[in-house]
């Protein structure tokens, strides 16, 4: 098949009007392109970058794939290829219900595979001002609990929302600012994530391994909160009442935007990206500050550096549901896939030069995830809750 056609295939498969009969022939040019029998060169292609787009963002909205996939070493071809990489792998889940695993323990028969890890899911364990402890999942709905006039809600979608109640929302301003500041703290596990509402109406997605400690409504000047790990935050507008998040030695503030911090304890600084508005960075021993725009991105060790990010979705892929590599060495990779499925990663002989571009799904199981990667020629082994990375 010509590149032309592939191309109308593909745009019309990404957005939903593809006949069977069209879809049939985009898996049987497929299934030839993987067995090595054409060659399709999209370097020649004129507006890559268009069509990357295009079939990124289809791939990680279809629900009709479910799943992704795509890994590529960097020595391997520019976008094109990785535009090539990410269609021919969703396919590839997409046209496999089962998967055949050689991750298989030295220790274990070759016909035999490890015990599989599945992805995370929502769930969180929210900490109220009394030291209760609610545990949250995605089948609970409905209030629970009031706290000094505030109710913390979870609705259909599975979103905790800090809310007036109706009497509250009655009462003077005045009376209101008067109300006690409490605090509430949620923590998600390793494999969890979940959102939240603040009482501001500010949103807030915390990744897996993470901890957010709040007021449950914001009565002082200042709407701050504390961070541990990482989140996304869209911050709703109050010129009169900055919000701010801390985290180690850093601390954000900002009026309203959207922006993600990762301040994980085992990454080498805190990284925070902006994706709309401004916020100001400020190292907290050294009071050193820096102001963000839009597509910036600081590291604060000891002091802040700033950067121009290529791809801001990097950076907030985990709140859509995918990893999202570009560039990234096998220890990020890891890292990134022990906070999600509960694993540690050892080293076998010499550590791998591979660098990987390209997005996975979270909701693949452990072992999915490990077979495209291997696909980039880097080999593991799958020992109970311990991945061995070999070269």
């Amino acid at each position: 098949m010509q590149k032309d056609q592939v191309h109308k295939l593909v745009e019309k498969y990404f957005h939903n009007t593809a006949s069977q009969e069209e879809i049939d022939k985009l898996f049987q040019w497929y299934r030839s392109e993987i067995s090595g029998q054409t060659e399709w060169d999209l370097n020649e292609y004129e507006d890559e970058e268009h069509l990357k787009t295009v079939i990124f963002s289809k791939v990680v909205g279809n629900s009709r794939i479910g799943i992704i996939g795509s890994v590529k070493p960097l020595y391997s071809a520019g976008i094109a290829a990785s535009i090539l990489l990410l269609l021919m792998s969703s396919l590839y889940f997409y046209s496999h219900k089962e998967l055949t695993h050689s991750i298989v323990p030295d220790k274990v028969a070759s016909h035999s595979k490890p015990k599989d890890i599945p992805p995370g899911g929502l769930k969180a364990i929210l900490t109220l001002a009394d030291g209760r402890k609610i545990v949250l999942d995605d089948s609970r709905n409905g209030v629970l609990v009031n706290q000094n006039g505030i109710n913390v809600h979870q609705n259909s979608n599975g979103i905790i929302e800090y809310t007036l109640t109706n009497q509250s929302q009655n009462s003077p301003l005045n009376a209101i600012d008067k109300i006690k500041t409490v605090y509430n703290t949620i923590e998600t596990p390793v494999g969890g994530k979940f959102q939240l509402n603040l009482a501001d109406g500010s949103k807030v997605w915390l990744n897996s391994a993470s901890s957010l400690r709040f007021p449950v409504i914001f009565t002082d000047d200042t709407r701050e909160v504390e961070l541990k790990g990482e989140a996304y935050f869209e911050v709703s507008k109050d010129i009169h009442k900055k919000f701010s998040v801390r985290s180690g030695n850093q601390s954000v503030e900002v009026l309203g935007t959207h922006f993600n911090i990762n301040a994980y304890s085992d990454e080498s600084a805190i990284t925070t990206t902006l994706i709309e508005g401004k916020v100001r960075v400020i190292e907290l021993n050294t009071k050193e500050s820096q102001i963000l725009k839009p597509g910036e991105q600081s590291k604060v060790d000891r002091s802040i550096r700033i950067q121009r990010t290529s791809d801001t979705q990097i950076e907030v892929a985990w709140k859509d549901g995918y990893f999202y590599f570009d560039n990234a060495g096998i220890e990020t990779v890891m890292r990134q896939l022990g906070r999600w499925y509960g694993i540690t990663a050892k080293y076998e002989g010499r550590l791998p030069e591979h660098h990987f571009s390209g997005a996975i799904s979270t909701n693949l199981t452990l072992l999915e995830v490990l077979e495209i990667l291997e696909k980039s020629n880097i080999h593991f082994r799958l020992e109970g809750k311990e991945v061995i990375v070999m070269p």
